[in-house]
């Protein structure tokens, strides 16, 4: 969950999007909410017994040092449970930072749609291009993708806008399923990765 301000005071809270809660809704689909409890988060991960970790957008790695130790543990959990993973914006920016991938400014990707080039193993949801939206300033360059990171989107300037882990089962895209533009391929690559895990392998 993001970290916010309340307005007229100073008391940070943990808070999501309307957006995803609807946009899940639609799908069929129950979000769980995980607040940021840092070394607790994987406990409460046990306890809801989730299908699938969702990685939220928001937030750039490093502004809120909550939510990246809480994100970072919740990931770690998930993979000794080999419990699917999807990340969103940040989420694969975290993904990638955790393989040991790097990220990069980037101008023009903030508040836009761009075309993106789908191949390998995520052509199937989106086909070969797809128009989508954009909302981040930190982006991953190929030579700046994590190891064992199969990137499966390229914008027109080279960059990684969707990638996935070569066998465990990580998926994530740079763009907003939650959002007004979200294509019908997010939400057939979640149930995907949710019923079958790595089924690229």
């Amino acid at each position: 969950m993001r970290v916010t301000e309340a307005t007229g005071y100073k008391e940070a809270r943990d808070s999501i999007s309307h957006d995803w809660l609807r946009r899940l809704g639609e799908w069929g689909m129950t979000p769980l909410l995980v607040p940021n409890l840092g070394n607790k988060a994987p406990t409460a991960l046990d306890d809801l017994k989730a299908d699938v970790l969702v990685l939220t957008g928001g937030d750039d790695l490093g502004e809120t040092p909550e939510r990246d130790e809480t994100e970072a543990l919740l990931l770690d959990h998930a993979l000794s449970l080999e419990m699917p993973v999807f990340g969103v914006c940040r989420g694969l920016q975290l993904i990638n930072a955790h393989f040991g991938g790097r990220l990069t400014p980037v101008e023009g990707h903030a508040a836009t749609l761009h075309e993106v080039s789908i191949e390998g193993k995520l052509e199937e949801f989106y086909g070969p291009k797809a128009k989508v939206n954009s909302f981040h300033e930190l982006g991953i360059a190929p030579e700046g993708l994590g190891e064992s990171l199969i990137a499966d989107a390229l914008d027109e300037s080279g960059l990684v806008e969707a990638a996935h882990h070569q066998t465990l089962p990580i998926a994530a895209v740079m763009w907003h399923p939650e959002r007004k533009e979200a294509l019908e391929g997010d939400r057939l690559l979640m149930v995907r990765l949710g019923n079958e895990g790595a089924f690229w392998k």
